[in-house]
């Protein structure tokens, strides 16, 4: 017995009926915190079309673009209409093997591509953060030398914190090790903007200048490493990096004037 024909076609599709089959261990995997960065700069004409396959019950399930349909649900409501790529007949090997398609067949995009699509797309982050790096002389580029920086996510990290920060950031680190290709690294401008974000009208810049040369930046780096058990990532190193600056910083200060650290990088 021949099996059914697959079939494909593009339909709108109310996102209230795009449902969410718990056996596939994949679909399973919900993040939160992935949803809620797609909530922040959600954009319904920019959403393209999700993956789905039309059972024989007649219900429709999600293949890929679970997370997107959620925060769609949430803004826009169950009758929110959604392009969708529709497949019929597929058993649960085939739906199973275009799960991992979508997601495995992916190449990474890295961080400057993704920045240079963004100042082309006008996204007022990007454009602001790269207005604050040349007004340092900097330009933001796939790798780092003297003057420039490819830290990034660092850096859009920062410029999520505040207007102003980036300049701040890498102003200050230019003034305690120089215009060094290791001025500009990823942790240590991560871990200079939590400290200055967080105490911003409180902070002496020439003593947070004064109390950075205290040390090369490989050796800030290298005690924030030893902070973490596992080693841990650029954020989570920016954490214990922040409070091996505050407190060095803080040394001999009375209360009135030392800075604190109330959140993470």
């Amino acid at each position: 017995m021949n099996e059914p024909m697959i079939k494909k076609s593009y339909k709108a599709i109310p996102v209230g009926q795009l449902r969410v089959d718990p056996k596939l261990d994949a679909q399973r995997i919900f993040q939160p915190t992935w949803a809620n960065k797609l909530a922040k700069i959600w954009d319904p004409g920019v959403l393209l079309a999700a993956t789905v396959s039309q059972r024989p019950d007649g219900n429709y399930y999600l293949i890929d673009g679970q997370h997107s349909t959620k925060v769609a649900l949430d803004l826009e409501g169950p009758d929110f209409l959604r392009d969708c790529m529709v497949y019929e007949n597929l058993d649960s090997e085939m739906e199973a093997k275009l799960f991992l398609s979508a997601n495995r067949d992916r190449k990474p995009v890295k961080p400057f591509d993704n920045f240079r699509v963004a100042i082309t797309a006008k996204d007022p982050l990007a454009t602001r953060v790269q207005e604050e790096v040349q007004a340092c002389g900097l330009e933001v580029s796939s790798g780092t030398s003297v003057n420039r920086v490819g830290a990034v996510q660092a850096l859009m990290a920062i410029g999520a914190k505040r207007e102003g920060l980036v300049t701040r950031v890498l102003r200050t680190a230019e003034q305690a090790w120089g215009r060094d290709a290791t001025s500009w690294d990823n942790i240590m401008l991560r871990g200079l903007g939590v400290v200055i974000q967080q105490n911003w009208d409180r902070i002496d810049d020439a003593r947070l200048v004064r109390t950075l040369r205290k040390m090369p930046v490989g050796l800030w780096k290298t005690k924030a490493l030893h902070a973490l058990p596992s080693g841990g990532g650029s954020s989570s190193r920016a954490t214990p990096l922040a409070g091996h600056i505050v407190t060095l910083y803080n040394g001999r200060l009375g209360p009135d004037k030392m800075l604190s650290l109330g959140g993470t990088a």
